[in-house]
């Protein structure tokens, strides 16, 4: 190719710059386990040596994401058995077990959901239960986005609202009350201050509810089974009855701060003189039109269907059951197969089994009832040509089933496990001594600082796999109850509000909505702020009364 004559020849450091910019995943791929080695010395390495070789780079390629998160969740299978850590079937035990079964029996379930249509009527229901302001439509958002997260993955709640977002707002659009878009200093077309609220309101309330339930999130699944993998003789503290009745109360509390955030900057809530206030007021003409939108769009969804009468059924019996197994209140359903059988391990029966159960239920049962026009049809036409489709439909659900994430889980628990095994945690924890004279409740805090911080710049799962193991190890040289200060990290890393890179459901709304990072920086910093206070609160004076026993040391940590 030939250069033009005018152009200059570029500097070293300028041509470093270019190749850096579009290369520097694969100079990290490269430089970050040759650096590591700095870790294995001296030579010849120790177990828990290798295993913190491990740890390192897998930490920064999770963040970094050099390669891809499930790819890095490999490593552990491949350096613990060529240096003498564990042996390769003890490490691919990590990648199959209660916790991943669980995790891909929950994503399924919530398929299932999406495959019937039955949240987009849920959503509808709500919105125009609730009415037709930007106060009351972002209201019924925020409770329908966070009642459907409970149950189904962050992003697919999210990605349901968009649509339904962008149905309103066009509508106000055409009415002349609001602009979606705007353009910038570049001439590019980006988001409004008032679709900026309505989008990042959806994920931030995806991202809340979520932490209701034991499925609403990965990160829920991720440092439950990192906790049990560290601690196998503990009973049963995670239940599923135990997590919402924790889960719950302070998702509700979380939900309202960050509503009322959301309100008061853009809306102009509590603020009636101001601009924002003025700018944001709906006429009477704006709310009908709305409202004619959202029922005819709701028409197009027609009757409740056979298909979503199935997944009501047998997804809300799903959770009925999981609250039912051993609820403790009362004796569960899990109880009694373990009395039956006269077993002593509490744990025999656990909520994968259940969630597998109802799996193959919905690829048994059917999503119609054509079948029965076989039992009425006189004349060869009269008979269906076409199977009758299940519940669930295999080859849609192998399309869009995130199942790489079960890697990521795995690779995580190979870690914990191996980190407990060697003793590195041990040696973790001596590094960790200069907190031991500080108070309880201000080392809570710093943990959840830390950990809020850094899952909005990495991966919820990754940031939950690399730092429930360090606060588990933190709380026994501090002499505190695990399980306190897994809950503190455990919930805190699914909380990313500012940036897209930390959960799906931010990418999804910036892509969609076309949202500059700044203005997502700026929607976010006040619910960052008011869940970083309200999850020390609640993990401080609340799970206590949850569970009794985090105020001591149990024998089992």
């Amino acid at each position: 190719m030939l250069r033009s004559k005018e152009e200059p020849l570029l500097l070293p450091k300028e041509r470093f710059k270019i190749m850096f910019a579009v290369h520097w995943r694969g100079l990290l791929c490269v430089i970050v386990p040759i650096l590591a080695i700095v870790v294995l010395l001296p030579l010849p390495a120790e177990p828990y040596q290798w295993t913190a070789y491990c740890l390192v780079v897998m930490a920064i390629f999770w963040v970094s994401e050099c390669i891809p998160l499930p790819v890095t969740s490999f490593i552990p299978v491949i350096v613990f058995p060529l240096s003498g850590v564990s042996s390769t079937t003890d490490v691919c035990k990590a990648y199959v077990n209660d916790s991943v079964f669980m995790f891909l029996g929950s994503l399924i379930l919530a398929y299932s959901v999406e495959q019937s249509g039955l949240h987009k009527r849920l959503a509808y229901c709500a919105i125009q239960a609730i009415g037709y302001s930007h106060v009351r439509l972002l209201t019924a958002m925020c409770i329908v986005t966070t009642f459907v997260s409970m149950w189904i993955t962050n992003t697919a709640a999210t990605t349901m609202m968009v649509p339904i977002n962008f149905a309103v707002l066009k509508v106000f659009e055409e009415q002349k009350l609001l602009k979606i878009y705007e353009t910038n200093k570049d001439g590019d077309k980006i988001a409004s201050d008032i679709t900026t609220c309505y989008f990042c309101t959806a994920t931030y309330s995806a991202t809340i509810g979520g932490i209701g339930t034991l499925v609403g999130t990965a990160t829920n699944l991720v440092f439950k089974g990192l906790f049990i993998t560290r601690f196998p003789d503990a009973p049963e503290l995670l239940s599923f009855p135990k997590f919402s009745a924790f889960g719950v109360p302070y998702m509700i509390i979380l939900d309202f701060f960050m509503l009322m955030y959301m309100l008061i900057v853009y809306v102009g809530v509590l603020r009636p003189k101001s601009e924002t206030a003025k700018k944001s007021l709906i006429s009477p003409e704006g709310m009908a039109a709305a409202q004619k939108a959202v029922e005819s769009d709701y028409a197009k969804l027609g009757k409740l269907s056979f298909w979503e009468f199935m997944v009501i059924v047998l997804f809300g019996g799903a959770m009925v059951a999981f609250f039912c197994r051993s609820p403790q209140i009362f004796e569960g359903w899990g109880d009694a197969i373990n009395d039956y059988f006269d077993l002593k391990d509490e744990k025999f029966v656990r909520d994968s089994a259940l969630a597998a159960l109802v799996a193959f239920m919905m690829f048994l049962f059917p999503s119609n009832l054509l079948f029965f026009r076989n039992c009425r049809a006189k004349y060869h036409e009269d008979f269906p040509k076409t199977r009758v489709p299940s519940v669930l439909n295999w080859k849609t659900l192998m399309a869009e089933l995130p199942y790489s994430f079960t890697f990521l889980l795995g690779g995580g628990f190979a870690l914990s496990d191996a980190a407990r095994k060697t003793g590195l945690n041990e040696k973790i924890g001596e590094f960790l001594q200069a907190l031991k004279g500080l108070p309880n409740i201000v080392v809570l805090l710093i943990l959840i600082i830390f950990v809020v911080l850094i899952t909005n710049i990495a991966s919820n799962v990754a940031v939950c796999n690399v730092l429930t193991p360090i606060s588990m190890q933190l709380a026994k040289e501090i002499g505190q109850n695990p399980l306190w200060y897994v809950i503190a990290s455990g919930f805190s890393s699914s909380y990313c509000f500012m940036f897209p890179v930390g959960t799906p459901g931010n990418l999804v709304v910036q892509s969609a909505a076309k949202i500059p990072t700044q203005k997502m920086i700026k929607a976010g910093l006040g619910p960052t702020f008011t869940t970083i206070i309200v999850t020390w609160l609640a993990v401080y004076f609340y799970a206590p009364i949850v569970w009794p026993s985090l105020h001591s040391m149990p024998e089992w940590a």
